[in-house]
């Protein structure tokens, strides 16, 4: 067997800024411009590394905020490849056996939407495993995001004067750490692992999206018919909805059916950006999905959660009304 632990670096549409999304027509939230990669042997040596920059096409400034973090310059970027070639080189260097790792899911939602972005598949044709859950489980029995500095700094492992936030550099230090740890242990435990887990990364790809802008009040994004009915992306056939929940922050689900084609999810994300003049407005996108089991359970668990909630912000109140 032979490990890939790859690790990419992408740059980001200006803050509040939603003309990305308009453009694509996609939920993408960023393009990559690099990839990383390390490969491992079974016994977790390092036996190859890959390194490799993409020219970006729809956001050709860089973030000043990217820049920093990684180095990385618009200069740099004009003597990359196109993405396409970039992952096609990046898969063939894989080889059709390797077990991919990475540091977090973001790199796997990321990988997702810029395969979408360019109209190539967008399944990942290898196994994939999370190493930052399999540290965080092994480590500390719980699946709490660790930073890869904090892992690093905890297993006692250098960092050789290798600067952070280079693809190359972050797939070493997460290969260390895969070797510090018994990683086929927490492979083989993976599934339990992730039970609870609700990253997008396990989530089925959107089979429709929208967004809608011009909101002047956050408050009312969800209330409006527009946002709040969804028609199924295959017949559009009017879904009956089940409650709206709130999964975090400004991140919804809901679950809805049709008739002819049974059950289906649906995400809602409330964001804000500015329009000429700094004129402060609320967007909401709408993406329709695949509702299979670990999405079931993610809305009957929120649904019970924010009853629990509900309940006890009422009898709060009603307290505050008796000490009156």
């Amino acid at each position: 067997m032979e490990y890939v632990i790859f690790d990419l670096e992408w740059n980001q549409p200006f803050a509040n800024d939603i003309s990305f999304m308009k453009r694509t027509g996609l939920p993408v939230s960023g393009e990559i411009i690099q990839i990383g990669a390390v490969k491992l042997d079974a016994k977790l040596e390092l036996i190859d590394t890959f390194s490799m920059l993409i020219k970006p096409q729809y956001l050709t400034r860089m973030h000043k905020h990217v820049e920093k973090l990684t180095h990385i310059s618009a200069a740099d970027l004009s003597l990359g490849v196109s993405f396409g070639q970039a992952y096609r080189s990046f898969e063939n260097w894989c080889g059709p056996k390797a077990v991919l790792l990475t540091w977090g899911s973001d790199d796997i939602v990321m990988l997702r939407e810029n395969l979408r972005l360019f109209g190539m598949p967008s399944r990942i044709k290898h196994t994939w495993y999370d190493a930052q859950l399999i540290f965080a489980h092994l480590q500390h029995g719980n699946t709490q995001q660790v930073a890869l500095s904090k892992a690093l700094e905890e297993l006692a492992i250098t960092k050789d004067d290798l600067p952070a936030h280079d693809a190359l550099n972050d797939s070493i230090f997460t290969g260390r750490v895969c070797k510090a740890i018994p990683l086929a242990e927490g492979i083989a435990q993976y599934e339990e692992i992730v039970k609870h887990t609700y990253s997008p990364a396990y989530f089925p790809e959107a089979l429709s999206f929208f967004i809608y802008e011009n909101f002047t009040d956050k408050r009312v994004v969800l209330h409006d018919s527009r946002v709040r009915h969804a028609h199924c992306p295959l017949c559009q056939t009017l879904l009956t909805l089940e409650k709206i929940q709130r999964l975090s922050g400004d991140k919804f689900l809901s679950l809805g059916r049709c008739r002819h084609h049974g059950l289906l999810a649906v995400h809602w994300r409330i964001g804000k950006y500015m329009k000429r003049g700094n004129v402060l407005r609320y967007y909401v996108t709408k993406m329709l999905t695949e509702a299979p089991e670990k999405l079931q359970t993610l809305y009957a668990e929120r649904t019970e959660q924010n009853r629990l909630k509900e309940e006890a912000y009422l009898a709060r109140l009603a307290a505050q009304k008796q000490k009156r």
